[in-house]
Protein backbone atom coordinates (compact mmCIF):
# COMPACT_ATOMS: atom_id res chain seq x y z
CA UNK A 1 0.00 0.00 0.00
CA UNK A 2 1.42 3.79 -1.36
CA UNK A 3 0.37 6.92 0.99
CA UNK A 4 2.14 8.99 3.57
CA UNK A 5 0.67 6.48 6.56
CA UNK A 6 1.68 3.12 4.65
CA UNK A 7 2.70 1.33 7.32
CA UNK A 8 0.21 2.09 9.86
CA UNK A 9 -2.75 -0.69 11.23
CA UNK A 10 -5.60 1.63 12.53
CA UNK A 11 -8.23 -0.20 14.38
CA UNK A 12 -11.47 1.03 13.79
CA UNK A 13 -14.89 0.94 16.30
CA UNK A 14 -16.78 3.23 14.98
CA UNK A 15 -20.42 3.90 13.21
CA UNK A 16 -22.66 6.77 11.13
CA UNK A 17 -19.82 9.37 10.48
CA UNK A 18 -17.58 10.99 12.98
CA UNK A 19 -15.86 7.99 13.72
CA UNK A 20 -15.44 6.56 10.89
CA UNK A 21 -14.89 9.86 8.83
CA UNK A 22 -11.79 9.79 10.93
CA UNK A 23 -10.59 6.28 10.20
CA UNK A 24 -11.39 7.62 6.21
CA UNK A 25 -8.61 9.63 6.58
CA UNK A 26 -6.12 6.84 7.27
CA UNK A 27 -7.28 4.68 5.10
CA UNK A 28 -6.90 7.70 1.91
CA UNK A 29 -3.49 8.32 2.96
CA UNK A 30 -2.43 4.56 2.61
CA UNK A 31 -2.68 3.10 6.42
CA UNK A 32 -4.27 -0.15 7.00
CA UNK A 33 -7.43 0.13 8.61
CA UNK A 34 -9.76 -2.50 9.73
CA UNK A 35 -13.14 -1.60 10.89
CA UNK A 36 -14.85 -3.79 13.20
CA UNK A 37 -18.14 -3.94 12.94
CA UNK A 38 -20.83 -6.27 14.87
CA UNK A 39 -22.56 -9.18 13.66
CA UNK A 40 -25.39 -7.22 12.29
CA UNK A 41 -22.44 -4.36 10.35
CA UNK A 42 -22.61 -0.57 10.99
CA UNK A 43 -26.42 0.16 10.32
CA UNK A 44 -25.12 2.91 7.98
CA UNK A 45 -24.85 -0.06 5.44
CA UNK A 46 -28.80 -0.31 5.41
CA UNK A 47 -29.60 2.98 5.61
CA UNK A 48 -30.21 4.01 1.89
CA UNK A 49 -31.73 7.93 2.12
CA UNK A 50 -33.92 9.95 -0.02
CA UNK A 51 -34.24 8.61 -4.28
CA UNK A 52 -31.40 5.79 -3.69
CA UNK A 53 -31.28 3.98 -6.94
CA UNK A 54 -28.27 1.16 -5.82
CA UNK A 55 -29.00 -2.65 -5.79
CA UNK A 56 -30.59 -3.63 -2.74
CA UNK A 57 -27.29 -5.67 -2.25
CA UNK A 58 -25.52 -2.26 -2.50
CA UNK A 59 -24.26 -0.55 1.13
CA UNK A 60 -26.10 3.05 1.77
CA UNK A 61 -24.49 6.25 0.73
CA UNK A 62 -23.15 6.95 4.06
CA UNK A 63 -21.64 3.83 4.50
CA UNK A 64 -20.00 4.07 0.73
CA UNK A 65 -18.71 7.46 1.38
CA UNK A 66 -17.58 7.17 5.21
CA UNK A 67 -15.47 3.53 4.39
CA UNK A 68 -13.53 3.50 1.27
CA UNK A 69 -10.44 1.47 1.61
CA UNK A 70 -10.80 -0.25 4.93
CA UNK A 71 -11.55 -4.35 5.62
CA UNK A 72 -14.48 -5.24 7.64
CA UNK A 73 -14.03 -7.93 10.25
CA UNK A 74 -17.20 -8.85 12.09
CA UNK A 75 -16.52 -9.87 16.06
CA UNK A 76 -19.19 -10.12 19.14
CA UNK A 77 -17.27 -7.93 21.33
CA UNK A 78 -19.05 -9.45 24.08
CA UNK A 79 -18.23 -12.72 23.21
CA UNK A 80 -14.94 -14.23 24.61
CA UNK A 81 -13.58 -14.93 21.40
CA UNK A 82 -14.37 -11.76 20.07
CA UNK A 83 -12.69 -10.01 23.25
CA UNK A 84 -9.96 -12.13 22.90
CA UNK A 85 -9.52 -11.39 18.68
CA UNK A 86 -10.20 -7.45 19.91
CA UNK A 87 -7.39 -7.25 22.20
CA UNK A 88 -4.80 -8.97 20.14
CA UNK A 89 -5.86 -6.59 17.08
CA UNK A 90 -5.20 -3.82 19.20
CA UNK A 91 -1.50 -5.08 20.67
CA UNK A 92 -0.80 -4.63 16.64
CA UNK A 93 -2.35 -1.67 16.24
CA UNK A 94 -1.04 2.08 16.28
CA UNK A 95 -4.51 3.77 16.25
CA UNK A 96 -7.86 2.82 18.10
CA UNK A 97 -10.63 5.14 16.57
CA UNK A 98 -13.83 4.80 18.12
CA UNK A 99 -17.08 7.07 18.37
CA UNK A 100 -18.91 4.56 20.33
CA UNK A 101 -20.24 5.89 23.90
CA UNK A 102 -17.82 6.04 27.15
CA UNK A 103 -20.76 3.56 28.72
CA UNK A 104 -20.77 1.24 25.67
CA UNK A 105 -17.05 0.49 25.89
CA UNK A 106 -16.48 0.21 29.30
CA UNK A 107 -19.64 -2.91 28.83
CA UNK A 108 -17.34 -4.03 26.33
CA UNK A 109 -14.45 -4.11 28.43
CA UNK A 110 -12.92 -1.20 26.32
CA UNK A 111 -12.58 1.75 28.55
CA UNK A 112 -10.67 4.24 26.37
CA UNK A 113 -7.97 4.66 29.66
CA UNK A 114 -7.76 1.39 30.54
CA UNK A 115 -6.53 0.90 26.97
CA UNK A 116 -4.23 3.38 27.16
CA UNK A 117 -2.42 1.96 30.26
CA UNK A 118 -2.68 -1.78 28.92
CA UNK A 119 -0.81 -0.80 25.23
CA UNK A 120 1.29 2.15 25.73
CA UNK A 121 2.46 2.78 22.99
CA UNK A 122 -1.53 2.74 21.61
CA UNK A 123 -3.11 5.65 20.10
CA UNK A 124 -6.48 5.65 21.49
CA UNK A 125 -8.66 8.36 19.21
CA UNK A 126 -12.35 9.04 20.72
CA UNK A 127 -15.31 11.02 19.31
CA UNK A 128 -18.27 11.77 21.07
CA UNK A 129 -21.44 14.45 20.83
CA UNK A 130 -20.56 16.62 23.63
CA UNK A 131 -17.01 15.99 24.61
CA UNK A 132 -15.23 14.05 27.21
CA UNK A 133 -16.22 16.48 30.77
CA UNK A 134 -19.16 17.59 31.60
CA UNK A 135 -22.51 16.44 32.87
CA UNK A 136 -23.84 15.33 29.00
CA UNK A 137 -20.66 13.43 27.81
CA UNK A 138 -22.66 10.80 27.39
CA UNK A 139 -25.64 12.11 26.13
CA UNK A 140 -27.35 10.44 22.91
CA UNK A 141 -26.46 13.16 19.30
CA UNK A 142 -26.72 13.16 16.30
CA UNK A 143 -25.11 15.62 14.10
CA UNK A 144 -27.79 18.35 14.29
CA UNK A 145 -27.87 18.08 17.90
CA UNK A 146 -24.04 19.68 18.01
CA UNK A 147 -25.44 21.96 15.45
CA UNK A 148 -27.79 23.15 17.56
CA UNK A 149 -26.14 23.37 20.95
CA UNK A 150 -23.14 25.14 19.02
CA UNK A 151 -24.69 27.54 17.77
CA UNK A 152 -24.62 27.26 14.13
CA UNK A 153 -28.14 26.71 13.43
CA UNK A 154 -28.92 29.83 14.89
CA UNK A 155 -26.76 31.86 12.84
CA UNK A 156 -28.41 30.45 9.70
CA UNK A 157 -31.92 31.24 8.05
CA UNK A 158 -33.52 34.31 7.38
CA UNK A 159 -33.86 37.31 10.10
CA UNK A 160 -36.82 37.45 12.00
CA UNK A 161 -37.88 33.30 10.96
CA UNK A 162 -36.97 30.66 12.75
CA UNK A 163 -33.75 29.33 12.35
CA UNK A 164 -32.59 26.20 9.91
CA UNK A 165 -30.19 23.51 9.78
CA UNK A 166 -27.46 23.65 7.61
CA UNK A 167 -27.44 21.29 4.49
CA UNK A 168 -24.87 19.56 5.55
CA UNK A 169 -23.86 17.25 8.83
CA UNK A 170 -20.90 19.79 9.63
CA UNK A 171 -20.73 18.97 13.05
CA UNK A 172 -19.94 15.05 12.66
CA UNK A 173 -17.26 15.81 9.90
CA UNK A 174 -15.26 18.48 11.30
CA UNK A 175 -15.26 16.37 14.56
CA UNK A 176 -13.66 13.92 12.48
CA UNK A 177 -11.40 16.18 10.92
CA UNK A 178 -10.31 17.14 14.70
CA UNK A 179 -10.00 13.50 15.69
CA UNK A 180 -8.20 12.36 12.86
CA UNK A 181 -5.86 15.33 13.48
CA UNK A 182 -5.48 14.76 16.72
CA UNK A 183 -4.68 11.07 16.23
CA UNK A 184 -1.70 12.18 13.98
CA UNK A 185 -0.18 14.86 16.57
CA UNK A 186 0.12 12.27 18.87
CA UNK A 187 1.67 9.67 16.39
CA UNK A 188 3.98 12.73 15.85
CA UNK A 189 4.69 12.89 19.92
CA UNK A 190 4.93 8.85 20.24
CA UNK A 191 8.11 9.43 17.95
CA UNK A 192 9.72 12.07 20.72
CA UNK A 193 8.24 10.12 24.11
CA UNK A 194 7.60 6.31 22.41
CA UNK A 195 4.00 6.27 24.08
CA UNK A 196 0.94 7.19 22.95
CA UNK A 197 -2.06 8.65 24.68
CA UNK A 198 -5.70 9.14 24.43
CA UNK A 199 -7.18 11.67 22.28
CA UNK A 200 -10.71 13.34 22.59
CA UNK A 201 -12.61 15.47 20.63
CA UNK A 202 -16.48 16.03 19.64
CA UNK A 203 -19.13 17.06 17.00
CA UNK A 204 -19.77 20.10 19.37
CA UNK A 205 -16.35 20.81 19.52
CA UNK A 206 -16.17 20.45 16.50
CA UNK A 207 -18.59 22.86 14.90
CA UNK A 208 -17.25 25.26 17.06
CA UNK A 209 -13.41 25.31 15.29
CA UNK A 210 -15.56 25.62 12.53
CA UNK A 211 -17.13 29.14 13.67
CA UNK A 212 -13.70 30.57 15.66
CA UNK A 213 -14.15 33.82 13.79
CA UNK A 214 -17.41 34.64 14.72
CA UNK A 215 -17.58 33.10 18.37
CA UNK A 216 -14.40 35.51 19.20
CA UNK A 217 -16.05 38.20 17.74
CA UNK A 218 -18.98 37.84 19.61
CA UNK A 219 -17.11 37.54 22.74
CA UNK A 220 -15.30 40.44 22.49
CA UNK A 221 -18.08 42.57 21.14
CA UNK A 222 -20.76 44.09 23.02
CA UNK A 223 -23.75 41.71 21.71
CA UNK A 224 -23.36 38.68 19.59
CA UNK A 225 -23.69 38.61 15.99
CA UNK A 226 -27.41 37.69 14.49
CA UNK A 227 -28.86 35.96 11.79
CA UNK A 228 -28.34 37.53 8.59
CA UNK A 229 -30.06 35.50 5.91
CA UNK A 230 -28.26 35.32 2.40
CA UNK A 231 -25.22 37.88 4.15
CA UNK A 232 -22.36 37.06 6.06
CA UNK A 233 -22.95 37.84 9.80
CA UNK A 234 -19.57 39.53 10.61
CA UNK A 235 -18.93 41.11 7.01
CA UNK A 236 -20.85 44.42 6.94
CA UNK A 237 -20.81 44.81 2.77
CA UNK A 238 -22.34 44.20 0.08
CA UNK A 239 -20.81 40.29 0.35
CA UNK A 240 -23.88 37.86 -0.11
CA UNK A 241 -25.74 35.92 -2.52
CA UNK A 242 -28.14 37.58 -5.25
CA UNK A 243 -30.80 35.75 -7.62
CA UNK A 244 -30.32 36.84 -11.52
CA UNK A 245 -33.01 37.88 -13.74
CA UNK A 246 -33.59 33.83 -14.87
CA UNK A 247 -33.55 32.51 -11.56
CA UNK A 248 -30.13 31.29 -10.31
CA UNK A 249 -27.62 32.21 -7.44
CA UNK A 250 -24.50 33.57 -7.37
CA UNK A 251 -22.38 34.59 -4.17
CA UNK A 252 -20.54 38.01 -4.62
CA UNK A 253 -18.15 38.63 -2.44
CA UNK A 254 -15.97 41.80 -3.29
CA UNK A 255 -14.22 43.89 -5.83
CA UNK A 256 -10.11 43.89 -4.71
CA UNK A 257 -9.16 46.77 -6.36
CA UNK A 258 -10.96 50.13 -7.38
CA UNK A 259 -10.77 49.86 -11.43
CA UNK A 260 -12.55 46.19 -10.83
CA UNK A 261 -15.53 47.98 -8.50
CA UNK A 262 -15.28 50.93 -11.28
CA UNK A 263 -15.94 48.04 -14.15
CA UNK A 264 -18.51 46.10 -12.58
CA UNK A 265 -20.85 49.49 -11.81
CA UNK A 266 -20.03 50.63 -15.84
CA UNK A 267 -20.93 47.35 -16.74
CA UNK A 268 -24.33 47.66 -14.82
CA UNK A 269 -24.84 50.96 -16.34
CA UNK A 270 -24.98 52.52 -12.69
CA UNK A 271 -22.69 55.11 -12.30
CA UNK A 272 -23.56 56.88 -9.76
CA UNK A 273 -23.04 54.01 -7.58
CA UNK A 274 -19.20 54.70 -7.80
CA UNK A 275 -19.94 58.12 -5.66
CA UNK A 276 -21.04 55.92 -2.17
CA UNK A 277 -18.30 56.78 -0.11
CA UNK A 278 -18.99 53.94 1.84
CA UNK A 279 -17.34 51.46 -0.50
CA UNK A 280 -14.88 53.05 -2.64
CA UNK A 281 -12.12 51.48 -1.37
CA UNK A 282 -11.27 47.39 -1.06
CA UNK A 283 -11.26 47.61 3.03
CA UNK A 284 -14.62 48.91 3.04
CA UNK A 285 -16.21 46.19 0.63
CA UNK A 286 -14.84 43.60 3.17
CA UNK A 287 -16.66 45.37 5.99
CA UNK A 288 -13.44 45.70 7.85
CA UNK A 289 -15.69 49.12 9.07
CA UNK A 290 -17.74 47.32 11.07
CA UNK A 291 -20.88 49.84 10.77
CA UNK A 292 -23.66 49.16 9.42
CA UNK A 293 -23.94 52.56 7.62
CA UNK A 294 -25.17 52.10 3.68
CA UNK A 295 -24.95 48.38 4.15
CA UNK A 296 -28.88 47.90 3.59
CA UNK A 297 -28.18 50.38 0.67
CA UNK A 298 -25.28 48.75 -1.19
CA UNK A 299 -27.20 45.23 -0.71
CA UNK A 300 -30.60 46.07 -1.98
CA UNK A 301 -28.63 48.22 -4.88
CA UNK A 302 -26.60 45.13 -5.74
CA UNK A 303 -30.09 42.49 -5.93
CA UNK A 304 -31.51 45.52 -8.08
CA UNK A 305 -28.57 45.35 -10.83
CA UNK A 306 -27.68 41.64 -10.40
CA UNK A 307 -31.49 40.51 -10.53
CA UNK A 308 -31.55 42.19 -14.13
CA UNK A 309 -28.95 40.37 -15.78
CA UNK A 310 -28.88 36.41 -16.71
CA UNK A 311 -26.58 34.23 -15.40
CA UNK A 312 -25.26 33.87 -18.72
CA UNK A 313 -24.96 37.53 -18.78
CA UNK A 314 -23.00 38.37 -15.72
CA UNK A 315 -20.64 34.92 -16.35
CA UNK A 316 -19.37 36.44 -19.48
CA UNK A 317 -18.49 39.86 -17.52
CA UNK A 318 -17.19 38.48 -14.37
CA UNK A 319 -14.74 36.14 -15.78
CA UNK A 320 -13.24 38.64 -17.57
CA UNK A 321 -12.52 40.36 -14.55
CA UNK A 322 -10.02 38.18 -12.03
CA UNK A 323 -9.88 41.10 -9.01
CA UNK A 324 -13.67 40.42 -8.34
CA UNK A 325 -14.19 37.23 -6.24
CA UNK A 326 -17.33 36.10 -6.78
CA UNK A 327 -19.18 32.25 -7.80
CA UNK A 328 -22.16 30.68 -9.11
CA UNK A 329 -23.94 29.11 -6.43
CA UNK A 330 -23.62 24.73 -7.10
CA UNK A 331 -26.07 22.37 -6.52
CA UNK A 332 -24.87 18.53 -5.76
CA UNK A 333 -25.25 17.59 -9.20
CA UNK A 334 -22.90 20.59 -10.68
CA UNK A 335 -20.40 19.77 -7.76
CA UNK A 336 -20.42 16.15 -8.91
CA UNK A 337 -19.14 17.73 -12.36
CA UNK A 338 -17.02 20.25 -11.97
CA UNK A 339 -14.09 20.53 -14.13
CA UNK A 340 -11.79 21.69 -10.75
CA UNK A 341 -13.05 19.03 -8.85
CA UNK A 342 -12.20 16.38 -11.08
CA UNK A 343 -9.32 17.96 -12.08
CA UNK A 344 -8.15 18.46 -8.88
CA UNK A 345 -9.33 14.50 -7.99
CA UNK A 346 -11.81 16.01 -5.61
CA UNK A 347 -14.79 14.07 -7.32
CA UNK A 348 -13.17 11.09 -9.21
CA UNK A 349 -14.59 7.34 -9.78
CA UNK A 350 -14.72 3.74 -7.75
CA UNK A 351 -15.52 0.75 -9.07
CA UNK A 352 -18.29 -1.31 -6.54
CA UNK A 353 -19.29 -4.40 -6.75
CA UNK A 354 -22.68 -5.22 -8.58
CA UNK A 355 -23.30 -1.32 -9.00
CA UNK A 356 -19.99 -0.67 -11.21
CA UNK A 357 -18.57 2.97 -11.59
CA UNK A 358 -19.71 5.41 -8.78
CA UNK A 359 -18.76 9.04 -8.29
CA UNK A 360 -17.45 9.51 -4.97
CA UNK A 361 -14.95 11.48 -3.37
CA UNK A 362 -11.38 11.15 -3.81
CA UNK A 363 -8.38 12.25 -0.82
CA UNK A 364 -8.76 16.23 -0.38
CA UNK A 365 -5.08 16.42 0.11
CA UNK A 366 -2.05 16.27 -2.47
CA UNK A 367 1.27 14.71 -1.69
CA UNK A 368 4.50 15.65 -4.39
CA UNK A 369 6.18 12.74 -2.84
CA UNK A 370 4.19 10.30 -1.59
CA UNK A 371 0.82 10.43 -3.26
CA UNK A 372 -2.35 8.74 -1.39
CA UNK A 373 -3.39 4.92 -3.15
CA UNK A 374 -6.00 4.75 -5.41
CA UNK A 375 -9.63 4.96 -4.29
CA UNK A 376 -11.12 1.42 -3.23
CA UNK A 377 -14.51 0.43 -2.42
CA UNK A 378 -16.04 0.04 1.02
CA UNK A 379 -16.00 -3.41 2.06
CA UNK A 380 -18.83 -6.19 2.28
CA UNK A 381 -19.81 -7.26 5.58
CA UNK A 382 -17.27 -9.40 7.47
CA UNK A 383 -14.61 -9.71 4.32
CA UNK A 384 -11.92 -9.90 5.86
CA UNK A 385 -12.52 -11.79 9.12
CA UNK A 386 -10.89 -15.27 8.51
CA UNK A 387 -7.81 -13.48 7.16
CA UNK A 388 -7.39 -11.24 9.65
CA UNK A 389 -7.99 -13.53 12.43
CA UNK A 390 -5.66 -15.92 10.94
CA UNK A 391 -2.38 -13.27 11.09
CA UNK A 392 -3.66 -13.13 14.77
CA UNK A 393 -3.12 -16.53 15.09
CA UNK A 394 -6.74 -17.64 15.52
CA UNK A 395 -7.07 -21.84 14.69
CA UNK A 396 -9.00 -22.83 11.80
CA UNK A 397 -11.73 -23.76 14.39
CA UNK A 398 -11.67 -20.74 16.07
CA UNK A 399 -12.23 -18.78 13.15
CA UNK A 400 -15.12 -21.10 12.18
CA UNK A 401 -16.55 -20.49 15.47
CA UNK A 402 -16.32 -16.65 15.17
CA UNK A 403 -17.71 -16.55 11.95
CA UNK A 404 -20.63 -19.14 12.70
CA UNK A 405 -21.47 -17.14 16.13
CA UNK A 406 -21.58 -14.01 14.17
CA UNK A 407 -24.34 -15.21 11.78
CA UNK A 408 -26.02 -16.63 14.23
CA UNK A 409 -26.53 -13.64 15.92
CA UNK A 410 -26.85 -11.51 13.08
CA UNK A 411 -29.98 -14.12 11.97
CA UNK A 412 -31.73 -13.46 15.37
CA UNK A 413 -30.95 -9.64 15.04
CA UNK A 414 -32.80 -9.89 11.58
CA UNK A 415 -35.31 -11.99 13.28
CA UNK A 416 -35.84 -9.99 15.65
CA UNK A 417 -36.23 -6.66 13.74
CA UNK A 418 -39.02 -8.15 11.45
CA UNK A 419 -40.95 -9.51 14.69
CA UNK A 420 -40.45 -13.92 13.66
CA UNK A 421 -40.79 -15.77 15.66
Amino acid sequence: MSGPLAGLKVIELAIAIQGPAAGLHFANMGAEVIKVEPPFGDASRYGKGVGNVLPEEVPGSQFIAMNKGKRSVVLDVHSELGQEAMHRLLETADVFITNYRSAALTRMGLDTRTLTEKYPKLVVGHANGFGPQGDDTDKAMLDGAAQARGGLVSMTGMPGEAPILPGAAVADHAGAMQLALGCVTALVARNGTGRGQLVETSSLGGQLWLQMWELQHSAVAEAPLTREGRHHPNIKSQYGIYETADGQHILFVTAKTNEAWDAFWIFMERPEALLLEEWNNPGKRLGLAGVDEGVAHIRALMSEVIGSKTLAELEAFLYREPEIIWERVRGHADVLTDPQNLANGYVTEMEMPIAGKLKTLGPLIDFSQTPPPAMQPPPSLSADTADVLETLGFSREEIRSVLDHSEQVRAELYANLLGED
